[in-house]
């Protein structure tokens, strides 16, 4: 929803248009349809589940590739130029990377922690004020994706500055896509794997 919203509050919703963008649309929906169906089913999340994420991960990411590289030719390669310029300018400032990757990885900690609290804490608070955990988990939901609307937002703008508003389109599109398979495969397959072994 916070995806479809920076669409149509940017005006770019004609850029919906696109088959790699409906293809990496449909993508994400499945990512939300899968754990849903898991859910409906009772499926518990075991070690066997793991080579299928693995294969669904693998699947997803062809797919994503391939659509681009049919449909959107032009703008990745404005694309991975401009990535190419960003790489030029961060091999100038190795400190900087450095000093970024230092600040993600304790940022990375203290998320881990934070969540750890924060988990225990709502499951506390529903207890206690019987309200269902269905309803903070969609809440919690709302709250911790607000950093990904916020590149929606910012990918979008930047673009729009730089008159390729297709570009900033694709980025969010794929923003939303590499989040939802990541958390959905690759960070489930870490927790099982984590909890099995």
């Amino acid at each position: 929803m916070q995806y479809l919203a920076t669409i149509v509050i940017n005006k770019n919703g004609r850029k919906l248009k696109n088959r790699a963008i409906i293809i990496d649309i449909i993508l994400v929906i499945f990512t939300i349809i899968i754990p849903i169906l898991l859910l409906k089913f009772n499926v518990e999340l075991n070690i066997t589940l793991v080579p299928l994420f693995i294969l669904l991960f693998a699947f997803f990411i062809y797919l994503n590739n391939n659509a681009h590289r049919l449909y959107l030719k032009r703008v990745d390669k404005e694309f991975e130029e401009e990535i190419e310029e960003e790489k030029k300018k961060q091999i100038k400032n190795t400190k900087k990377t450095i000093r970024y990757s230092a600040i993600l990885i304790i940022t990375g900690i203290i998320l881990f922690i934070i969540g750890e609290l924060l988990g225990n804490t709502l499951e506390n608070l529903c207890n206690i004020f019987g309200i269902s955990q269905t309803i903070v988990g969609i809440l919690l939901g709302l709250i911790t994706s607000i950093p990904e609307l916020i590149t929606f937002f910012e990918s979008q703008k930047y673009h729009k500055k730089v008159e390729n508003d297709m570009l900033g389109v694709v980025e969010a599109t794929n923003n939303l896509l590499m989040s939802n398979t990541l958390n959905l495969f690759v960070i489930q397959t870490i927790g099982i794997l984590l909890i099995k072994l």
